[in-house]
């Protein structure tokens, strides 16, 4: 039998976590996800291709992006 109780504590929340998708495969590169070092101005790829955990929320919120209007899906786990 697998135990499954989640015991009660605290913690400090999570630090989020910034991914982005980049059409890599297209352009010849072996990584779809990224993070960008903005300090450096900088694309660090993400080998892993897949995804894991639980959605808790969904949501579309605009931002500029190269002086356009863009939509920016977060997803929060």
């Amino acid at each position: 039998m697998i135990n499954t109780e989640i015991q009660l504590g605290l913690c400090n929340p999570p630090e989020p976590v910034y991914l982005y998708v980049k059409n890599g495969e297209l352009s010849g590169e072996s990584f779809l996800w990224y993070h960008y070092d903005i300090d450096k101005d900088k694309t660090i790829p993400v080998q892993q291709r897949g995804l894991t955990g639980y959605l808790s929320e969904l949501r579309l919120t605009a931002k500029e992006y190269k002086g356009k209007e863009n939509l920016k899906l977060d997803i929060v786990a």
